[in-house]
């Protein structure tokens, strides 16, 4: 009767090794392609963030100039104008668009002492609202801002 060096207990210890190694390398590829995943989604979320803050910035620039204007009588600025900003790879496509709206706001002043009336004032406005939209009319941020005229 022949015996084997080896027995049986210890063949199948290494067996049950490469096993063991085989799912480990499994677990380990199932983890690495999730932080891949969540690294892929934690760019895109983060190009998305840098692109509504930048529009933000382009917003608030187009509406100070167009402020500026209304205050001085002179019409709204042409688009040229107020895209001036939006070349940049983060912006580049989008549309920037100034609309206005005039109108008219009553405001009620509380009275003043004991024998004082509440006043009503009425002051004439112009609604600026700034939006920045892709080429497909996705809107990535909007504002408005009253400017009081004469």
């Amino acid at each position: 009767m022949t015996h084997d060096s080896t027995s049986s207990p210890q063949r199948r210890a290494r067996g049950l090794t490469l096993i063991e190694v085989v799912v480990a390398a499994s677990i380990l590829a199932i983890a690495a392609l999730a932080l891949l995943e969540l690294l892929t989604s934690s760019n895109s979320i983060g190009l998305s963030t840098r692109r509504q803050a930048l529009a933000a910035i382009e917003v608030e620039r187009a509406l100070e100039l167009c402020s500026a204007a209304i205050k001085a009588g002179d019409p709204l600025p042409p688009a040229a104008i107020l895209e001036a900003g939006m070349e940049g790879e983060a912006l580049n496509g989008c549309i920037l668009t100034v609309t206005s709206r005039d109108s008219t706001e009553e405001f009620v002043i509380p009275a003043a002492g004991p024998n004082g009336a509440p006043r009503t004032i009425e002051i004439n406005i112009r609604l600026l609202i700034a939006r920045v939209e892709t080429e497909g009319g996705e809107r990535i941020i909007e504002a408005e801002r009253a400017v009081p005229i004469d």
